[in-house]
């Protein structure tokens, strides 16, 4: 017997085989990913010291400007820790104002990555400034809360804040991390109020005189 119909048959099964394998790998997309979650060292025990707290720098997707989520921070943190001598944004620009071409806005500082030689800490363009509003205000820890950013998931849309405190005179990050509001309407204030709140959590240790 000729070996061609064997030869024919296997060719139809491989053809099979392929047909059946190609829905498997390309036919159908996976799920697309959500955003991964908050992560952050630590809160810390500040100890009563003074620090000073920066504007948000960046915000995406939130329904209320910078000032008004910065000014939710503020508040989160005197409450949750009233011992710390929280220096303001306001407090911060009137000692600007007295001083002159010090430092730059601290609304509109570099972009700069926090990492440098392997470590978790400012440099550059950016460890100028924060060095100065320091020195302005004799204080030693700065809060940036580098961004604000509406994000989705299956459980709605929330806000989350990524932030970081910084030792301005070693330029060393002592603490960082994202912290996710509850989920909420774009113009729902509750939404930014709880993000804030989130963030205080996470950063310090609750003290109340």
């Amino acid at each position: 017997m000729s070996d061609f119909p064997r030869r024919a048959r296997a060719r139809r099964l491989v053809v099979l085989a392929v047909a059946f394998a190609l829905p498997a790998c390309g036919g159908k997309k996976p799920a697309p990913a959500g955003p991964p979650p908050a992560v952050s060292v630590a809160p810390m025990d500040l100890g009563g010291q003074q620090v000073v707290i920066l504007p948000v720098q960046q915000s995406t997707g939130v329904g209320f400007n910078r000032e008004q989520i910065t000014a939710e921070i503020v508040a989160a943190l005197q409450a949750r820790d009233s011992v710390t001598q929280w220096i303001t944004p306001d407090r911060l620009r009137h000692l600007l104002r007295q001083s002159p071409g010090y430092a730059p806005d601290p609304a509109a500082l570099p972009n700069d990555s926090y990492q440098s030689h392997g470590e978790r800490r400012v440099a550059g363009a950016l460890a100028d400034p924060i060095r100065r509003y320091a020195a302005l205000t004799r204080a030693r820890l700065v809060v940036i809360t580098r961004s604000a950013v509406a994000i989705s998931d299956s459980a709605g849309t929330r806000v989350r804040l990524t932030a970081a405190v910084v030792d301005a005179r070693t330029g060393l990050l002592v603490w960082w991390g994202d912290a996710d509001g509850q989920p909420a309407a774009p113009d729902d204030r509750a939404g930014i109020v709880s993000a804030a709140e989130a963030l205080a959590r996470r950063m310090v240790v609750a003290y109340s005189r």
